[in-house]
């Protein structure tokens, strides 16, 4: 199987910390290819092509319609770590995505097949809320969670990873782990380290924390969490997708 011919399913992510692409491939029975942050591979009886799209919307999207004209998939699949709105939502819960939004309003709507096989695979159906900067406060995240049907978590690609899919009459959804709780904030500088295309500069961040050390713990632990998300959902993935999508 070569990149360019027709595969089952494409599961994108923001950037590859986000999915454990290690215990992906332990647990492929075949691997067709690998490269830089795209693995194409067999789980169970589908054939995947595992891609990372870059985070921030403009990246994500534009590079989710290059790799869907390269692999023409069958269904897709986003894959990340979200922050919840919702009180209800903990630590390392899966959301699968029953609707999907930005600024704009709704994406087209997520597959109903999809969102029933991810529910089976132990994800919980909710809303997922795509925003242009880092939501970094509990107040914040409790004025957004106010407008939504719980539950509801929010990220910075799912939007344009659906509209992408809906563009294409492609299938979709999107599972995302829960990174931080909905009382929780995360580190106030990560707003301020925005590149023009709306990705998150890491170089930046990294910065930013050295120049004041009693940042680095809260750094720390968020990327603690995002490792931990990330083997979670990739866990999940070979749920989802061990019994094929025929």
């Amino acid at each position: 199987m070569s990149a360019d011919n027709t595969t089952g399913v494409l599961v994108l992510t923001a950037i590859s910390e986000e999915l454990d692409l290690n215990a992906i491939l332990r647990r492929a029975s075949q691997i067709h290819y690998q490269w830089r942050d795209v693995v194409g591979a067999r789980i169970g009886t589908t054939d995947v092509v595992v891609a990372a799209t870059g985070d921030g919307v403009e990246r994500a999207g534009e590079r989710a319609e290059a790799f869907c004209e390269r692999t023409r998939p069958r269904a897709i699949v986003g894959a990340g770590i979200a922050g919840a709105l919702s009180p209800g939502l903990s630590f390392g819960a899966i959301v699968a995505a029953r609707r999907v939004l930005d600024s704009a309003g709704d994406a087209p709507p997520p597959d109903a097949r999809l969102l029933s096989r991810a529910i089976e695979a132990g994800a919980e159906a909710g809303t997922l809320l795509t925003v242009a900067r880092p939501v970094t406060s509990a107040a914040e995240k409790g004025r957004l969670a106010a407008s939504l049907e719980a539950p509801a978590a929010v990220d910075m690609e799912s939007a344009a990873w659906a509209r992408v899919a809906g563009s294409r009459g492609i299938p979709y959804n999107v599972v995302r782990s829960i990174s931080d709780r909905a009382d929780e904030g995360l580190p106030e500088y990560l707003a301020a380290c925005l590149g023009e295309d709306g990705a998150i500069r890491r170089g930046a961040v990294v910065a930013r924390a050295l120049a004041r050390p009693s940042r680095i713990p809260d750094l720390v632990r968020l990327r603690r969490r995002t490792l931990d998300c990330a083997r979670e959902i990739s866990l999940f993935l070979e749920r989802l997708l061990a019994d094929g999508f025929e």
